[in-house]
């Protein structure tokens, strides 16, 4: 560790997170980096071998002791955490996955990609059940339901989109963000939902009303990428240059200066009291919540 941040990647760091407990810090990189760093040391403890390419999206499974990840080569494997080797690899589209979300019950892993906006496999099996191709540039899989069978669909594009899994139906569609989402989660039991677009505004929606609550400016054009706290009280949001804490509460927000242009994951720890930012500086820079 160098500060307050660790450098060990060999070029960007796609994504970051906590261990289930708190342990261990995991992060995902180009090159198919996948790495797994102990939270007091910053030391690297495990190096997962199996991806070629732009490891993209993790998920943790089972209070930490497994692991999911997808890959621009169009590998999703399964590792144990005490394993360098992956037990499982499912090869999705050559294409690569972009990106990959587990349901709330975790019986359907979804994964997405520039030609599929929804391709759905039963978990752990691996069995595919549905293709849906994109027929528009909006095919990102952003994020799932936490106590419904639904995901999110965005991308390029004003729409945002709700799947129900596994059919793979569309149920809704709002217009959102002006050019491009590129994030969204739900809170507060799904009945609300916060997204990042493209153009520089964050917006928090009634997803019962499917209404926008709110639409917040946080900075000009970029790639943005942002997190929920556990307790649903604050939204952490890396940007180019810049990364900002919003309370969701009276949307006071706080920030500071970020040297890298890229900054493409964000994740809260789960005592809330730590925040950790990927970049493109090879970099995971470190933030105590105040």
């Amino acid at each position: 560790m160098n500060g307050n941040k660790i450098q060990g990647h060999s070029s960007h760091v796609n994504a970051v997170k906590y261990h289930p407990e708190g342990d261990y810090i995991l992060s995902a990189g180009f090159n198919g980096e996948l790495y797994l760093w102990d939270r007091s040391t910053y030391e690297k403890v495990q190096v997962f071998e199996g991806h070629n390419q732009t490891v993209n999206s993790i998920i943790w499974l089972n209070n930490g002791k497994e692991l999911i990840s997808a890959s621009g080569d169009g590998k999703i494997l399964f590792h144990e955490i005490s394993q360098s080797e992956p037990l499982i690899s499912l090869q999705d589209l050559k294409s690569g996955v972009s990106h990959m979300h587990l349901t709330y019950d975790e019986q359907y892993l979804v994964t997405s990609n520039k030609t599929s906006n929804v391709r759905v496999r039963e978990w752990p099996d691996g069995d595919l059940v549905y293709t849906r191709k994109s027929d528009q540039r909006n095919s990102g899989v952003l994020c799932a339901a936490k106590q419904e069978p639904h995901v999110i669909v965005g991308g390029v594009g004003n729409k945002i989109r709700r799947f129900l899994i596994p059919s793979g139906e569309m149920i809704e569609e709002v217009d959102g963000h002006e050019y491009a989402t590129m994030g969204f989660r739900f809170f507060d039991e799904d009945r609300h939902g916060i997204s990042v677009g493209y153009d520089g505004t964050m917006m928090i929606w009634d997803m019962e009303t499917h209404q926008v609550l709110e639409k917040l400016n946080l900075g000009g054009e970029g790639y943005y990428s942002f997190a929920l706290s556990h307790d649903d009280k604050e939204v952490g949001v890396a940007m180019p240059y810049n990364f900002k804490r919003i309370q969701l509460n009276n949307l006071f927000s706080t920030e500071k200066s970020l040297p890298a242009k890229g900054n493409y994951g964000v994740d809260y720890s789960p005592d809330g009291r730590q925040i950790a930012v990927a970049s493109a500086d090879k970099s995971i820079r470190f933030f105590d919540r105040e």
